[in-house]
């Protein structure tokens, strides 16, 4: 099955660009588009695309603000933040209010369609140096330090949560661990609840800071 895709970006260019670019993967199928967020929140709905593209500076509400509004009402779509910028406190803002991805449209277009696939697939990768800047202020203080954190996890937790760190997919991980992605999927749902992060882009942050190895 592929993926149903919606492009928000106030520049007709851009959303072109974006559509030729996914015109390279027939995994992918644009269902709409939309150059504000006023337009974006009377289609998308009805729409119910699977992953959403969205530029992060728009004129009057901004991508930030309205994948807030968008994960409140439709949580089950996928959110990528498209931008021109690689400051690491844009990325913090598209994490917090619920975004899957953070894409720098200046990537080569072969890049953009394998980290939209992973998205797809259910990961959420983040650049690793560009993660580690944000771990310390990313990691809620409830957190705790990389030690308490740890305690928090079981050992085979701790494994899933150290290749997370290494930008593996689900697919990956369940292959390095000889387990199905269910159960990946499962251990990764019971880790985001014992360390209160809200989605996977969140998670990855907080495993490159990386909790204490399990004990011997």
């Amino acid at each position: 099955m592929g993926c149903r895709t919606f492009i928000v970006d106030d520049n007709r260019r851009a959303r072109q660009a974006v559509r030729a670019i996914l015109g390279g993967d027939s995994f992918f199928e644009v269902v709409g588009e939309a150059e504000n967020a006023r337009e974006a929140l009377e289609r998308i709905p009805g729409l119910r695309p699977d992953l959403v593209l969205m530029d992060i500076r728009m004129p009057e509400t901004d991508g930030i603000a309205l994948t807030r509004v968008l994960k409140d009402r439709l949580p089950e779509i996928k959110i990528v933040i498209l931008t021109v910028s690689h400051d690491p406190a844009d990325l913090l803002r598209a994490v917090r209010v619920g975004a899957q991805g953070y894409l720098v449209k200046s990537l080569d277009p072969s890049d953009w369609i394998s980290y939209l696939r992973a998205v797809a697939d259910g990961a959420s990768p983040i650049a690793e140096e560009v993660a580690a800047r944000l771990v310390t202020t990313l990691a809620a203080p409830a957190q705790g330090s990389a030690a308490e954190v740890a305690k928090r996890l079981t050992p085979r937790e701790r494994e899933i949560l150290g290749l997370i760190a290494r930008g593996r997919s689900n697919r990956e991980i369940a292959q390095a661990l000889t387990i199905s992605e269910n159960t990946v999927k499962n251990h990764l749902k019971n880790i985001m609840a014992k360390l209160d992060v809200k989605n996977r882009a969140q998670l990855a942050a907080l495993a490159v800071r990386g909790p204490a190895p399990p004990e011997a």
